[in-house]
Formats: structure tokens, sequence, C-alpha cells
């Protein structure tokens, strides 16, 4: 009966979305419907207030390439977002962020996971403060907050989660016309479904300098470093279990519309103490793509090579695997999220078209293969996804077809439904269960 229920709400909401966009012309006439628009006069200069409310269907099977074990789930998430913006002064400004995160009709071992439910908990809340005696350009920000840098493969704000992650940090925000620079010390905030969210248990810091140039037309240059210091004990592979002590520095340069070309140049390198062992790692991402323009559908052709180093030998004085830090890894590396910046060669050839505005239809096809057999292959979570094994001559983990379709409705509606396939490679093969995985998702994001 229960699981009755939840259908019904879902059909509840899918008659709602479809009355809503019945609707899409009218609101798109008036510019779509906000909440702000209907705030009182003095309010209006001084706060912004908007509701965001994202539904998504997912449909996963055989994520643990086993077809005999009963772990094919179909389930709802509902996150729900209010967001108060308010301009106290001319140097102050307050943000606040309440999230609610919901999963229904799913598998207990996804029931209960971080990763889809957190009812109700502040996700953003800090205060501005324009620090004009030194710079108009500089801004101290204090309290819970997205890192988001780059192309987030390092450090970002996972949106893509009905969960997400954020940082209790203090930040220094340096901005003007040429260069961006932030400067921040934060410790990671933790998801306690039975409490508010904290940072505290774990008391891992993570701190870090970067730095953007935009002097370059229609380039950017970053310069950053990352600091990553570890109080309890963390996983990496075969490695094992150790506190961390991890300094990453990379420099990233990326062009955009250039002569219709666009590329992506990023390379980091890691060093430090996990545990004894001295840490050697790196990390080195390549991208370009012609974009048609006078072709119908204005057609993107790209291609990308993504390399992060694996550990050979567990049992020596280094470690070798590059650590993933705090990304929004389901922008890469296939969409089905079975693979992360860890021990990894990726190659992915993208196409992707535009048949309207609003219409953004997209295919990619993933080759993955380990840099190391004697390192784990590791997932989006940079958890293991198959163990390490030295007698496995081959390192071909496998390969994806992805396939996307957006659809902006309106200013208030967007659509995104996606199916992925990974089929398994012979490293999985000669590992274990080696049958392929399916994903299929559905989504609507309402903005008020």
């Amino acid at each position: 009966m229960k699981r009755k229920r939840h259908g019904s709400l879902f059909v509840l909401l899918l008659v709602a979305f479809v009355l809503m966009c019945m609707q899409g012309n009218v609101m798109a006439a008036n510019e779509g419907f906000f909440i702000q628009n209907y705030l009182p006069k003095e309010l209006k200069e001084k706060l912004k207030v908007s509701l965001e409310m994202r539904y998504r269907l997912e449909a996963r099977d055989d994520f643990d390439f086993n077809q005999n074990a009963d772990d094919t789930d179909t389930f709802h998430l509902l996150r729900t977002r209010l967001m108060l913006d308010a301009n106290l002064s001319e140097s102050i400004r307050a943000f606040v962020q309440l999230q609610d995160s919901r999963i229904w009709d799913s598998l207990p071992a996804n029931r209960w996971s971080i990763t889809f439910r957190d009812e109700f908990d502040v996700r953003q809340a800090y205060v501005d403060f324009k620090v004009k005696e030194i710079s108009e350009a500089l801004t101290l920000r204090l309290g819970r907050q997205e890192l988001s840098y780059g192309d987030q493969r390092l450090v970002g704000a996972f949106d893509w989660s009905n969960v997400t992650q954020s940082f209790d940090a203090i930040k220094l925000i340096y901005t003007d016309k040429k260069y961006s620079i932030d400067a921040f010390l934060s410790e990671k905030v933790n998801i306690d479904r039975a409490n508010p969210n904290n940072w505290y248990d774990d008391n891992e810091g993570f701190h870090g300098v970067y730095a953007t140039y935009k002097g370059l037309d229609k380039h950017l240059i970053d310069l950053y470093y990352l600091y990553r210091n570890t109080s309890e004990p963390v996983a990496f592979g075969p490695s094992g279990s150790r506190k961390l002590n991890e300094s990453t520095v990379g420099l990233r340069f990326k062009g955009d519309k250039v002569n219709n070309f666009d590329y992506t140049l990023e390379s980091a390198f890691q060093f430090g103490k996990f545990g004894s062992q001295d840490i050697r790692a790196h990390a080195l991402i390549t991208g370009a793509g012609y974009t048609f323009s006078s072709i119908p559908w204005t057609p993107r052709l790209g291609f990308e090579w993504d390399f992060a180093s694996g550990d050979k030998d567990s049992t020596d004085n280094e470690r070798n695997t590059f650590d993933n830090l705090w990304p929004t890894n389901h922008l890469f590396y296939g969409y089905i999220d079975l693979v992360s910046l860890q021990n990894i060669n990726a190659y992915d050839l993208r196409l992707s078209l535009n048949p309207t505005k609003k219409l953004t239809l997209q295919g990619d096809y993933w080759q993955f293969y380990l840099d190391e057999t004697t390192d784990a292959a590791y997932n989006a979570a940079r958890g293991q996804l198959r163990a390490a094994n030295q007698r496995v001559a081959s390192g071909y983990l496998g390969s994806e077809a992805d396939f996307l379709l957006k659809y902006a409705f309106n200013k208030n509606i967007n659509l995104l439904g996606g199916y992925s396939h990974f089929f398994a490679g012979t490293f999985l093969a000669r590992t274990g269960a080696n049958d392929d995985a399916n994903f299929f998702y559905l989504q609507s994001l309402l903005k008020f």
C-alpha cells in the first residue's frame, strides 16, 4: 500500500507539471512567474526571494554489474530550496539557502543514503562584508557556502546530487576586470539526518587559494593551491586508510569561441603525506571542440582525454593515487557515475546539437582504462568500484554511451532527460561480475 500511495503522489506531481506546461505561453509572455515580482516595493531593492523545486525519476539497473543480484531500482527524488538574499547596508549582504531533500519508492540501500535524503537543513548561510577601507574589489565572506572553481573537476557544488555539498568557511574574494582571487579556510559540512548538518564530527580541513586571470580575450588562466588535512583516516583503495596531509597545485588554460573553437588544458600535481607514505600523484585534462555555426542545428564536435595517476605499489613508501578532492564528477567521465578522476585514462567523443534555442541534444561515447591494475577502479563518489588485481594484465574498464536531452520551456521550467549504458570491459570480466549497467532519468526544474 505504501508504494501505491507514493505512486499516486508521483501522478499528482506529473499532472501539476503538465498543467504548468499548458500555461507556459502565458508565463513566457509575462517573463515568467517569480516571487520577487510580488514583494512590496520597499522590499524589492533590499531583499531577493526565490523558490526552486526539482523532481527527478531515476531507474538504475546492474550498477554492481551483477544481473543475478536484486538491485534494480526505480525511485523518485524531490529537492526543494528557498533562497533569501538581503542587502543589509551598502557594505553588508546576507544570504540563506534552506534545502529539503527527499526520496521515495526506493530500495533500502538508496532510501537511507545521505546522497539522496536530508530533510530540511541549512545548505548555505553566509554574510558578505565589503572591505572598502582596503579596496572596492575586496569582500570577506563568513559562513556556510558553496565552493566551486574552474570546471568543478576538483572543487564543485555537486548540484546533480539530491543533497549536494557545502563548506563552513572564511573566504576573501577579490574581483576586478582582469583578476579574481579567492583565499579560503574551510571545513566540509557533513550530512546528519538526525541533527543539523555540521563539520565538527570529522574535523577535516580544506583550504586554498584560487586565482583567475581574465585579461586575454576569450581566454581564462587559472592558478590554484589546495590543501586537505584530516584528523581521521581516509581510504585510498589498496593503500588502506590513513590520515592525510595533502597539497594540490594546478594550472588551467581555457579558451572559448575562438574562431568557433573551444579548448581546455588543466594539469595538477599532488604532494604531502598519507600516513607515513609520501604522496606523488598527478592529473592531466585536455579537451577541444569545434562548433559548426553555419550548419543547421549548430553541431559541436568535441574530444576529451582525462588522466589521473594510480598507485603502482601499495606496499611501498609512496601513494600515487590522485585525490579527486570535492568535485562535481557527474559533469564528466560518463553520466552513469561509475568513474572519477582517480587511476584512470578516459577518452570521450561528444556531439551536441541545438535544433532550437530551447532544445539541446547530446551524445557521448567514452572509453575507460585504468592507469594501474595494481590500484582500484574508483566511482564518482571516489569509493572503490572494483578492487585492484595485480594478476589482470588488461586495464580496460569498459565503455559508456550517454544520450541527453535538455529543454528550457521558459524562465520557470527546465526539463532534462537521459539514458546511459555501460559496457563492462576486460578488467571487470576478469575480476568478478561483469554485466552491463543501465541508467535512465527524467527531471523537471521549477524556479519561482
